[in-house]
């Protein structure tokens, strides 16, 4: 089976979880269906707000066969206004506004366009690497290098300063001050060079990808995302059963705010290079349409529509869980309203407003008087923004968190399936 084959398989079964999906079942209801009326189906499920990449054209699309069934291979529908709704349904009269392409034809017109730098995120990680910078400002020290297979962890010789590992600053500095400071070396003077140095070291040192090793098992910078998110969606839901067992202990909530927030910072950026390798490369898309759709499912049922139910914003995800870890962590002013003081006439003693000030400095205040610098340092005090985020929140959350999970592990799969 070429990749032409094995692409077109896995669009159809994405297809028909698709279909089957509770998401499409609840439009589905709204709907009454005709013999070929066409359902068009969004190729981007996510708002899209401070993305760099334009939506294409190209969208998946079934035939109806009178029903509310469908047919399958779907056909891959080029529409040349955007379509903003999830599902559109098309009549059978207005089908001559629309191209249309067999998904195998569209599929041999996609695959030269997916290029090789796609492959990046699926292909295998090398060992790491030798590098090494120059070091000045030392007398005796030239050079800093990293040498992975060293036994010693720190050695010296002609010069150069070699370290085993390059993982945390701190570690690494305990293990070279320990190791010279015994040594004809200024280790003050190095001190004050060794932190620039090792952080360009640690940028020198890059591990290679090798694009010519593609599996879903081989450790990847996907497989490594994965691995990551999947961890703090199983801490998360530990934390959130602790919470619901103990709704009032500050400390498992904190935790739980803590997870949520990293999630949603890690979430956000992963889902926005997701949107746009779907901009720009649709067959991605298709590929994992039931994934994404499913994950913006769960973005809809949380409650209140705290993230946007037509078109969830990943924006207003962090920002909720954002402005809900501030009034947590920030309590020092976690007052709920702000104050007024009701001042007499005499507060505002010796008054005097300045008219026509000089253009440069019109940055100053045209009212002083006398306590105008203790009002400044009063309002320099500020309290946290409150959102109350309901518990049935927190549930949701670990569905989102799942869903991610999900989309990460199918653009995994389909990279895999379509590398040549």
């Amino acid at each position: 089976m070429d990749r032409i084959e094995r692409a077109e398989k896995a669009i159809i079964d994405q297809c028909e979880l698709l279909l089957a999906s509770d998401a499409f079942g609840a439009w589905r209801e709204t709907e009454t269906f005709h013999a070929d009326d066409l359902v068009i189906c969004n190729n981007s499920f996510l708002f899209r707000e401070g993305r760099t990449t334009t939506k294409n054209s190209y969208h998946i699309g079934f035939l109806a066969v009178g029903n509310g069934d469908f047919v399958l291979p779907p056909s891959v529908v080029r529409a040349t206004s955007r379509i903003n709704l999830q599902f559109k349904r098309v009549s059978v009269r207005s089908l001559g506004k629309y191209q249309f392409l067999r998904l195998g034809d569209a599929l041999a017109e996609q695959f030269p366009q997916l290029g090789s730098i796609v492959f990046s995120l699926v292909g295998s990680i090398g060992d790491p690497q030798p590098a090494q910078v120059a070091i000045s400002g030392v007398d005796g020290l030239r050079i800093l290098q990293y040498v992975p297979d060293q036994s010693a962890t720190v050695q010296l010789a002609d010069g150069v300063l070699s370290l085993a590992g390059i993982a945390d600053l701190d570690t690494a500095w305990t293990s070279v001050h320990s190791h010279l400071v015994e040594s004809d070396i200024d280790v003050v003077a190095l001190g004050d060079a060794f932190e620039p140095s090792f952080h360009e070291l640690q940028e020198a040192a890059a591990r290679p990808i090798d694009l010519t090793a593609v599996s879903e098992e081989g450790s990847s910078i996907l497989g490594n995302v994965l691995d990551r998110i999947q961890e703090q969606s199983d801490v998360f839901a530990e934390f959130l059963g602790w919470h619901r067992e103990r709704p009032d202990d500050a400390e498992v909530y904190n935790e739980l705010l803590r997870v949520a927030y990293n999630f949603a910072d890690g979430a956000r950026a992963f889902l926005g290079l997701m949107v746009g390798i779907c901009d720009l490369k649709p067959l991605i898309f298709w590929m994992t349409i039931f994934e994404q759709v499913e994950l913006a499912h769960c973005f809809a049922e949380l409650p209140f529509a705290l993230v946007g139910r037509g078109k969830p914003s990943l924006e207003r995800y962090r920002s909720v869980i954002a402005e809900a870890r501030n009034q947590a962590f920030h309590d020092l002013f976690a007052f709920d309203h702000p104050f007024r003081v009701d001042l007499s006439a005499d507060a505002l003693r010796a008054p005097q407003l300045r008219l026509f000030r000089e253009y440069g400095r019109r940055n100053d205040p045209v009212l002083t008087f006398e306590d105008r610098s203790l009002v400044e340092l009063l309002q320099a005090l500020t309290r946290t923004s409150e959102r109350p985020v309901p518990l049935g929140f927190w549930e949701g959350n670990l569905k989102v968190m799942r869903a991610v999970v999900e989309v990460v592990r199918a653009l995994r799969h389909a990279l895999v399936i379509v590398v040549d």
